[in-house]
């Protein structure tokens, strides 16, 4: 191994004519709060205990002396290391010493001004052979936030907000303001004194390797930072152009996935779509990958990612406006969008159009919505969903899709049943809501959902605006009771809303009639025989109207049986090595065989398919 580890100080690691480069592709600076606090309390901490001989470890920094740094752009008399592993502690601590000679430079007496400049010239800076100073953090997302903080000689917490690294240092200067020149000096000293294990080599196959072991065994970094770490070490052709490229569809990625709240989630869906394979578990996707994917294919894994993440994003509620889209938002269903990905992905590449996509995800959402009311556990379809997420994402033509997703339909009708709906729908706890019940207060957003789909199927002229209703209680909302069911809950504006309260059911049924636009609030009249409300009559109309209507599933939503199914993937693996046939059968679908026999232009292609079946 052509590396070498040392112990150092802080001390040691700046007070060298170095630069510390951060590579284009590493991560951008995340630490927050807990992590400055941290650092901050195990500094006090030995100054507190500075007589036990103990010091603060801050772990395993790798480095690499071959950098992404020019000929021309070295320097004389400064060495320069690649961090390819530790720069968010590497960068921390440059700030705090920064923020520690701002502090010195405030109390602006000799010797707090010589503990400055000591500083300054010794660790924030390195000379180089022709006496430039040189700063010893380069990073090209951060250089100009970074000279901004060491140009400010004291009140180093004003820089503008806008400086990425404003929180940290206005953290540290707030945190230290109040030290005096003794403790400050103190706390200097504890700091470099602090340890690190410093592991260095020149050879890059070594050091990415280092970084995997540092990283994908321990998990530490997300799995989509061990995957840009892999690509941008692996990724051909090497060149500065090509790597800045890669870079910038990178940051494309990124700033597609800002709206999740776990970036990973897509790489996992991406995973289910682009490999056949599975992985064994979320924290396994990247070594995944790895082993599947050649390294030179890995160009072709960013651009195929890029895509990918772009559709993921048009499939959130924020880009979309669809209803059926709301509805995984609601649910916060994970499962099914690398399914959804593909999906769009078909549409974004022109394989279907948007009455064909349209079709397919309000057929998936009422599938899923069935599913979810019947309360089955979500790992009985988690392999057919990823089996139709790869299939679909590698459908090029109308009918591999139309075909593919036939049959994704056929298999998960098996878990929908009427009597089981019907059955289940009443007492689904998710679709209860109630003010008094905060459990069932979560509900609101699925409760009105289904309220907005049911009552809308009515409005022949008008859509209904769910930000302008609220959900009415016909029989007054009394906590969890039967009265927190879908059969006693309507829409309203909040206007009405307010004429509704205290009143008794008949009183509102009659103000909703004169004056809802709501046309079956406006119904409501209907269900009152002899003075009493028919709640059980209204429940059965409701649940009867979601299932054959509005949330109504179709194993066959596109005109293709099963058999059509059957007869169409048995001929694609028979024609597999037959190119024209093969292709004639993606262009006709259903209507290949029937093509062949009425079609005279065709005669010698239906003599070799004859010849073909004749064979097997």
């Amino acid at each position: 191994m052509s590396f070498k580890t040392e112990t150092r100080s802080i001390s040691e690691v700046f007070q060298r004519s170095s630069r510390y480069i951060i590579p284009r592709y590493q991560r951008s600076y995340v630490w927050q709060k807990n992590n400055w606090s941290e650092l901050l309390s195990d500094i006090r901490f030995t100054m507190i205990n500075q007589h036990d001989l103990w010091s603060h470890f801050l772990g395993a920094i790798v480095l690499s002396t071959e950098t992404s740094k020019k000929q021309s752009e070295k320097i004389s008399g400064i060495d320069d290391y690649e961090i390819i592993d530790g720069q968010q502690r590497i960068t921390t601590v440059y700030l705090l010493l920064a923020t520690i000679k701002s502090l010195f430079m405030e109390m602006q007496t000799d010797k707090s001004l010589k503990r400055a400049d000591y500083i300054n010239n010794t660790f924030i800076t390195s000379l180089s052979t022709d006496s430039e100073k040189v700063i010893m953090i380069d990073n090209d997302e951060l250089d100009r936030d970074i000279k901004e903080i060491l140009d400010k000689t004291t009140e180093i917490n004003r820089v503008k907000k806008s400086n990425k690294l404003y929180n940290l240092v206005n953290y540290l200067y707030l945190e230290l303001k109040n030290y005096d020149l003794n403790k400050l000096d103190a706390f200097l000293e504890r700091l470099l004194d602090i340890k690190i294990v410093e592991i260095v080599s020149n050879q890059e196959e070594e050091i990415y390797n280092i970084f995997e072991v540092l990283n994908a065994r321990g998990q530490k970094l997300k799995q989509i930072e061990l995957l840009k770490n892999h690509l941008m070490k692996y990724i051909q052709p090497r060149d500065d152009k090509f790597i800045d490229e890669a870079k910038d569809k990178w940051n494309s990625i990124i700033l597609n996935s800002n709206h999740l709240n776990n970036v990973d989630d897509m790489i996992n869906h991406f995973a289910k779509c682009y490999i056949e394979k599975s992985a064994e578990n979320s924290n396994s996707v990247y070594k995944l990958i790895k082993n599947e994917i050649p390294l030179e294919k890995l160009s072709n894994l960013l651009d195929d990612l890029l895509r990918f993440s772009t559709a993921y994003k048009n499939i959130s509620p924020k880009q979309h406006s669809s209803l059926v889209i709301e509805y995984f938002d609601i649910k916060r269903n994970q499962q099914i969008r690398s399914l959804l990905t593909s999906i769009e992905l078909k549409r974004l590449d022109g394989v279907i159009d948007n009455d064909v996509f349209e079709k397919t995800i309000k057929n998936l959402r009422n599938f899923v919505f069935i599913f979810n009311v019947t309360q089955q556990t979500s790992n009985r379809i988690d392999k057919i969903v990823s089996e139709f997420a790869y299939r679909i994402y590698y459908s090029n033509c109308i009918n591999d899709y139309l075909f593919n997703m036939t049959q994704f339909f056929i298999r998960v009708s098996e878990y929908v049943d009427e009597d089981n709906f019907t059955k289940n729908f009443p007492m689904n706890p998710s679709l209860r809501y109630s003010n008094k019940e905060s459990r069932l207060k979560r509900n609101s957003r699925l409760v009105k959902y289904v309220l907005l789909n049911y009552l809308q199927k009515e409005q022949k002229d008008s859509s209904l605006d769910s930000t302008n209703l609220t959900i009415e209680h016909l029989i007054s909302d009394d906590g969890d009771t039967d009265n927190a069911t879908i059969k006693n809950l309507t829409l309203t504006t909040q206007v009405i809303n307010e004429k509704l309260a205290n009143k008794d059911i008949n009183e509102k049924v009659l103000i909703l009639e004169s004056d809802s636009s709501i046309v079956l609030n406006k119904t409501l009249k209907n269900y009152i025989k002899n003075g009493m409300f028919g709640l059980e009559k209204r429940q059965e109309e409701i649940i009867s109207a979601i299932w054959n209507d509005i949330f109504n599933f179709t194993a066959t939503p596109f005109n293709i049986s099963k058999e059509n199914v059957t007869r169409y993937f048995e001929l694609d693996d028979l024609l597999r090595d037959e190119e024209d046939l093969l292709n004639h059968l993606k262009d006709r679908g259903k209507h290949f065989e029937i093509s062949l026999q009425r079609d005279p232009k065709l005669y010698e292609m239906k003599e070799k398919f004859n010849a073909i079946l004749d064979a097997n």
